[in-house]
């Protein structure tokens, strides 16, 4: 019903009201039921707050600290499979809900909340992070936070992400079907948020300076970030890793024994020589 009216509106109203209610739509976040290994992956963990909003966050293990980042609509629980996994192998893993998602405040997200939370769990957490590790578009706003906020780690790994931030774009369209320029008005919008416009980001802004550091995952029966991006990505990123699987789609990759496998076996090599 939303969604009907909605597009109907789009089409109706002046630029401004139309391009308010395609962003307006666009953040609406949806938190996912939390299966049971999911559940029993939370049950040890620790809960934080972080950020000015009391964001929550939860820590597994001890060690070197490796942040891992959900995606849009995802949550913390989502990575406490592959955290407890990766604890057991001598980290200490903090996974994030990002505003909007799982128990964090807030209806709305955007990708300057995933990119601006990823710093605050950092300085929240004031020590030294080891490597970051961000699912589809946590991946995305982890690397540009690189740059927008200045983290740093030895590792950075992406499983499953967008090259740029083009899946909101796809979504908008299929579900509202705006104008071009409507399109072109959203695009600028989003690019904003990563202190960018649209044609860098397409270019691999957010990827830029990255390299041995890096660890690509994707699978090759992921519906929605199809896996050529991991070698677009790659083609930006000399001596990058790029590794892939085939059967879990991007979601139940989070689960697979291989990421854990990848992870542990980067996160444990010693860094490459540039």
């Amino acid at each position: 019903m939303l969604v009907t009216a909605s597009r109907t509106l789009v089409r109706l109203l002046p630029a401004r009201p139309a391009n308010a209610i395609i962003r307006k739509l666009a953040a609406r976040t949806q938190r996912p039921v939390v299966s049971q290994a999911q559940q029993e992956a939370m049950t040890p963990a620790i809960p934080l707050r972080y950020g000015s909003a009391g964001n929550m966050a939860w820590s597994w293990g001890r060690g070197p600290l490796l942040v891992l980042v959900h995606g849009w609509n995802g949550r913390a629980a989502q990575m406490a499979p592959l955290a407890t996994k990766l604890a057991g192998a001598g980290f200490r893993c903090v996974a994030i809900d990002v505003t909007g998602h799982g128990d964090s405040p807030g209806r709305r997200t955007g990708w300057r909340h995933f990119v601006e939370d990823t710093a605050a769990i950092s300085e929240t957490l004031g020590e030294g992070v080891h490597a970051y590790i961000g699912h589809s578009a946590g991946g995305l706003a982890m690397m540009a936070a690189r740059a927008i906020k200045g983290i740093a780690a030895r590792r950075f790994v992406c499983v499953c992400a967008p090259s740029h931030p083009f899946p909101p774009i796809r979504a908008v369209r299929q579900r509202l079907s705006p104008r071009p320029a409507q399109i072109e008005n959203y695009k600028n919008y989003i690019a904003g948020q990563f202190d960018s416009d649209w044609d860098q980001l397409e270019s691999g802004r957010a990827f830029a300076g990255a390299g041995a550091d890096l660890l690509l995952f994707y699978d090759e029966k992921d519906r929605y970030v199809d896996h050529t991006e991991g070698d677009r990505i790659q083609t930006w990123c000399p001596g990058a890793q790029l590794i892939k699987t085939g059967s879990y789609g991007h979601s139940r990759v989070l689960a697979a024994p291989e990421l854990e496998r990848a992870i542990t076996g980067f996160l444990q090599s010693e860094p490459a020589v540039a």
